[in-house]
């Protein structure tokens, strides 16, 4: 609960494998010893701001879904809904029986996000009816016109967006069930950009990376290895400053 708003975290583990090269969901790849999405699983269960959590899957994968989450010992309230045809349609399911104020939708596919990230995603939904995760593009984007047409560049400030997306439910079920029978848009925040709600920008993270082909498993491996070293080293100053502030000597 967050500042007596509860929040559900939605996670869509309705993937493919196809650009990885692999007939399998890609979600479910090991990654660091355990299935990818564990990771996102388990940082959403972890989260002080997170009180309930859904989990997306495919028809033929919810046995799979359920010996997952069984096995992982969650400490929330959870649940697995049947995924839709199209990404709108399973977040429209997803979405149907939530009862909490606040929603975070998430892609199964990016298994390291970190609290930082959903701290700020439910925070800014104090100020917007939704906020969404995204990463400024640095790089210099050109728009290419038809053939002898030289390209353009873009100077506009351009936004790649992340996941997870947080939303007031009450807005975001009735955008779905306004354009329930347009497919077009992949992303939940252009639907409340059309009814004219106030969509915030929460700065994403570079290492919040998408598994979409195998050079991303390798990628995400290495910085799973940085970060917990980083934990280890984090916890060891930690202890040691306990035992300095208990009144023993700092280890040499």
């Amino acid at each position: 609960m967050y500042k007596r708003r509860y929040v559900t975290a939605v996670i869509l583990a309705g993937g493919s494998g196809s650009r990885m090269g692999i007939s399998e969901n890609k979600v479910y790849l090991p990654l660091d010893g355990k299935p990818a999405i564990l990771h996102a699983v388990e940082s959403f269960d972890g989260h002080p701001y997170i009180d309930e959590l859904v989990f997306v899957t495919r028809e033929d994968e919810q046995t799979q879904a359920k010996e997952l989450l069984t096995a992982a010992a969650l400490t929330k309230p959870w649940r697995i809904v049947q995924g839709g045809d199209s990404r709108q349609a399973s977040v429209r399911n997803g979405i149907a029986g939530v009862e909490n104020e606040f929603v975070l939708i998430h892609d199964g596919a990016r298994p390291l996000v970190q609290k930082e990230l959903i701290d700020a995603c439910v925070e800014a939904l104090l100020s917007y009816d939704g906020a969404i995760v995204s990463l400024l593009v640095e790089e210099d984007v050109y728009r290419v016109g038809k053939r002898g047409t030289p390209p353009k560049r873009l100077k506009q400030s351009l936004y790649a967006a992340q996941t997870p997306q947080g939303f007031h439910t009450e807005t975001l079920r009735y955008c779905h069930k306004k354009h329930r029978n347009d497919s077009s848009s992949t992303d939940d925040s252009r639907l409340l950009e059309r009814e004219g709600y106030r969509v915030g920008i929460v700065h994403g993270d570079v290492q919040n990376l998408k598994l979409t082909t195998p050079l991303d498993v390798s990628m995400m491996e290495a910085q799973l290895s940085e970060m917990n070293d980083a934990e280890k080293v984090r916890k060891r100053i930690l202890g040691r400053a306990e035992y300095y502030i208990g009144g023993g000597f700092l280890p040499e």
